[in-house]
């Protein structure tokens, strides 16, 4: 976004070069990043990060200075993150905490639960992790199973998650769960929790993908016992709470980054001038591969214009909305066609997996293009943003209702 910031904003990327360059730890910058960068840094490896985000104030870059935030707006944010990716800084913060549950507590919370929750997960004594997904309610996020019965004090937990990121490792889980089945429709009778991820009766099983990594897990309730004061919001109306979540990730989620994508076209065409062709040459001489490089190229910058169009919208305080769902389904698919062609082009060095004596970029994309297909399925899938745009973008008609005017 940097040739379209304005004075203000150009001062700003500029206190965040000058930052990480004189502050930041050595030991945490230049790493290789791209669409596909592993695991992560663990909890031992950022804390040196952290200790200087924290001590500059930037730890989390969006809350209100009152309650430790640095009170950013979103065009600051997004600097950050870009200047922070440019310079090989991995994603860092505790996002399910900074990014998700803590503003909604800001907006949503009783004051006892601010107290209580925001300084500890600023200070990464808490550890969150989202509990949404279920087997039987993944992209139709509203037809979730997980009772959440009313019972004096509180309320009776039933039921079972899954894909819940970083839940072995978590301190607590804000999840949605049903407290009135008979709610209709469907996205009524949903409340807002969070579930000390310590109490009796949750049982944790790893997911390990196909890749090797834990990342994700299921996890079963069996009577778990929630207080009533750790409802979020009002009973029964936690679809509104887990739909003020959206936003801001729409602009930082790696499928949307220009600078993650353009370091793995990079490294395709890398890739392409160092593989021999099957004769004299290499892969690159080819015209047809040039030209398909070239269209992800094109398709590339278009995601960056159309990304940077939302952010200036955002700069002049407007609300871009809904259409900004765009950016991950066009971001994702970009990701999976760029994918297909890298290991094209590399043929059977396009399937090695970790170990193998080769860059880390090649070694990386076999693993990485088994979990590809997921991109399009996590954060909601292709097929529903495509339904949620046309609806409330474009104003098509929505099962036999006339077109929105």
């Amino acid at each position: 976004m940097s040739h379209a910031d304005s004075p203000q904003y150009a001062r700003f990327r500029q206190e965040v070069r000058e930052w990480i360059e004189t502050t930041v730890p050595p030991s945490v910058k230049r790493q290789p990043l791209g669409i596909f960068t592993g695991p992560g840094m663990s909890r031992e490896q950022v804390a040196p990060l952290e200790a200087a985000l924290a001590k500059k104030g930037w730890l989390a870059p969006s809350w209100p200075k009152r309650y430790g935030g640095a009170e950013f707006d979103t065009m600051q944010m997004v600097i950050l993150d870009e200047e922070m990716a440019l310079a090989g800084i991995p994603p860092y913060r505790n996002l399910q905490g900074i990014t998700m549950v803590g503003p909604i507590l800001m907006r949503f919370g009783t004051e006892e639960q601010k107290q209580r929750f925001l300084p500890p997960t600023l200070n990464r004594k808490i550890i969150w992790a989202q509990g949404y997904s279920e087997p039987g309610a993944g992209s139709d996020l509203a037809s979730l199973a997980l009772r959440a019965e009313p019972i004096e004090g509180g309320f009776r937990l039933n039921g079972q998650k899954i894909w819940t990121s970083r839940a072995h490792f978590a301190d607590w889980i804000f999840l949605l769960a049903r407290t009135d089945p008979a709610a209709r429709p469907k996205q009524n009778g949903i409340s807002f929790l969070l579930v000390d991820r310590h109490s009796p009766g949750i049982t944790i099983r790893p997911i390990v993908t196909i890749d090797g990594h834990h990342h994700f897990n299921e996890t079963f309730y069996e009577n778990v016992f929630v207080p009533r004061e750790n409802l979020v919001g009002e009973m029964n109306k936690g679809w509104t709470v887990a739909k003020a979540l959206l936003g801001y990730e729409r602009f930082t989620t790696s499928l949307a980054n220009p600078h993650y994508i353009a370091t793995a076209i990079g490294n395709l065409r890398r890739a392409a001038r160092e593989a021999p062709l099957g004769g004299p040459g290499a892969l690159w001489d080819d015209p047809a591969l040039r030209r398909q490089v070239a269209q992800l190229e094109m398709d590339a910058e278009s995601l960056a214009l159309t990304r940077m169009r939302y952010l200036a919208q955002v700069a002049r305080g407007l609300n871009p909305g809904p259409e900004t769902m765009l950016l991950k389904l066009y971001g994702s698919e970009l990701v999976q066609r760029l994918v297909a062609l890298h290991q094209q082009a590399l043929g059977p060095l396009g399937v090695l997996w970790e170990g193998a004596p080769f860059p880390r970029e090649t070694v990386e994309l076999g693993a990485f293009s088994a979990n590809v297909p997921s991109v399009t399925i996590a954060g909601g899938t292709s097929e529903v943003h495509r339904n949620v745009i046309a609806k409330r973008v474009l104003g098509l008609p929505d099962e036999g209702k006339p077109a929105r005017p």
